[in-house]
């Protein structure tokens, strides 16, 4: 089962406070302040300060959410098709800052969805999200990312 770190930043910063910039990832390209950024990046999604289209088509995004909503792990190596093969440049000056704009980002994305839990803004695989399911993504993509840099087991 996906611990629900969108709801408990004290745990999450607790966990991150394990990561360090020389942390090694066990699969991937990403290095930690690459990962951090990089979750970032899907809560500017989901905060809708950045608009995607939704990438998979419409015939299977009822398996996609099916996916989302399981217990089953996102797999080691998968690279969303919308996302560059190399990482990108760092945003953030240090994987301090990065992390702390993390915070920040979780805190808007807790301010953005306040009242609005049935809208839905879209993602790019799994389709229109309402606040919910964007948890699910959320928690399901931090575990994941957590496992690949040995922060969880």
């Amino acid at each position: 089962m996906f611990y629900t770190w969108v709801d408990d930043k004290e745990k999450l910063e607790e966990t991150l406070g394990l990561l360090t910039s020389s942390s090694p990832a066990l699969w991937g390209r990403m290095d930690a302040q690459q990962m951090v950024e990089h979750l970032i990046l899907l809560y500017d999604i989901s905060n809708k300060k950045k608009e995607t289209p939704i990438l998979t088509p419409e015939k299977y995004l009822y398996k996609s959410q099916a996916f989302l909503r399981s217990e089953e792990l996102m797999p080691k190596n998968f690279v969303a098709k919308f996302l560059p093969i190399d990482p990108i440049p760092y945003t953030y000056t240090s994987l301090e800052e990065a992390i702390s704009k993390l915070f920040y980002s979780l805190d808007s994305f807790d301010s953005y969805w306040k009242g609005r839990e049935e809208e839905t803004l879209n993602h790019p695989v799994f389709g229109k999200l309402n606040k919910e399911l964007w948890d699910r993504v959320h928690n399901k993509h931090i575990h994941h990312h957590f496992l690949q840099f040995a922060l969880i087991k």
